[in-house]
């Protein structure tokens, strides 16, 4: 009879513990789910974001998300292999900014050999929001998809600017360059491409596309980006006016939107489509004042301690009721 009554307490037990992690997961509106939302949140910041300094101490008001990125496995050529991506995002005075950080275990800003590949990191955004979400890679016909990508060789006044074939071999012994000075012998650059500017303003250029093979600049480059490379990690800011004129991203208080990264790591050789990519998440622009973001556990940290939790107490339930049971048995 004692040990039908033991059976029944743990049994009760068990259920209000069940029953009392749930109501925790659902107050918190945590899904354990592997595809559970990730959001991204852009507070208001009451203090100035310098773009040339995205270590700055205004980000630590901003709260991170650790993103998963994938192996870009669609087309090819496929590859990638950065596992993840920090990011942070705060708008201030009409605009929005968003920082990246990852890991990386060599700054790669060159590519003036041919072996040479620079690293570099991407924003992608629908060009309209709604129902539909573009597909994450380049987006699709129906769905275009706005993209802010930087690359660290086009980095100006930081010592990473475009690279003169001195500056790659600087012992090379050049006696002429025949048509040095002739814009028809520098057809990328003649034709505008904006891959062979060499007087650049910002490292980030606006792109478009809707669907692979579609890519291409933006006719207005309002787009700015500017990273940092420092003991084994990037940080890279971009920036942007919340609304803009024209078919691109727009952006403003109290709404939300979808986004998308990719990074690109040169010393493994990365470029175009060998990257890695991960999926869209949602990005909302809040009129919240940013007051700190990194401190304090996620949600999904709390909802994985209640998990563990729960499982620790059973166990201990349950193994508290076999001693009981073993020594009456014994007795």
């Amino acid at each position: 009879m004692g040990t039908l009554s033991s059976s029944r307490r743990l049994s009760t037990g068990i259920l209000a513990l069940v029953l009392v992690g749930a109501a925790v997961l659902t107050l918190l509106d945590l899904r354990l789910a592997s595809s559970q939302t990730i959001t991204l949140v852009a507070k208001r910041s009451e203090n100035a974001i310098p773009l040339d300094d995205p270590s700055a101490d205004v980000w630590d008001k901003g709260a991170p998300i650790q993103v998963p990125l994938s192996g870009q496995n669609v087309v090819a050529p496929k590859g990638g292999d950065q596992g993840t991506v920090t990011a942070r995002a705060l708008h201030h005075d009409g605009k929005l900014y968003i920082r990246l950080e990852w890991n990386d275990e060599s700054e790669d800003a060159s590519t003036g050999r041919q072996n040479d590949f620079t690293d570099a990191a991407a924003v992608q955004f629908p060009v309209e929001h709604g129902e539909s979400v573009p597909a994450f890679c380049m987006g699709n016909p129906e769905a275009p998809v706005n993209i802010w990508q930087w690359k660290a060789s086009w980095q100006t006044g930081t010592g990473a600017s475009v690279l003169d074939v001195q500056d790659v071999y600087p012992n090379v012994d050049v006696d002429l360059y025949p048509f040095e000075d002739e814009a028809e012998f520098y057809p990328a650059s003649a034709s505008g491409n904006i891959v062979a500017r060499a007087d650049r303003t910002s490292a980030a250029d606006n792109l478009l596309a809707g669907s692979f093979g579609t890519l291409r600049a933006a006719e207005d480059q309002m787009v700015n980006g500017m990273g940092s490379w420092d003991d084994g990690k990037w940080r890279v800011v971009f920036s942007r006016d919340l609304e803009v004129a024209g078919e691109y991203a727009q952006f403003s208080e109290g709404d939300s939107t979808n986004v998308a990264f990719a990074v690109w790591d040169g010393a493994r050789a990365e470029r175009d489509g060998i990257k890695s990519v991960s999926q869209f998440m949602t990005l909302e622009i809040s009129p919240e004042i940013a007051t700190g973001g990194g401190g304090g556990l996620s949600g999904e940290a709390v909802g994985l301690f209640v998990v563990v939790g729960l499982v620790v107490i059973v166990g201990l339930a349950a193994a508290g009721s076999y001693l009981l049971y073993t020594r009456r048995q014994t007795a």
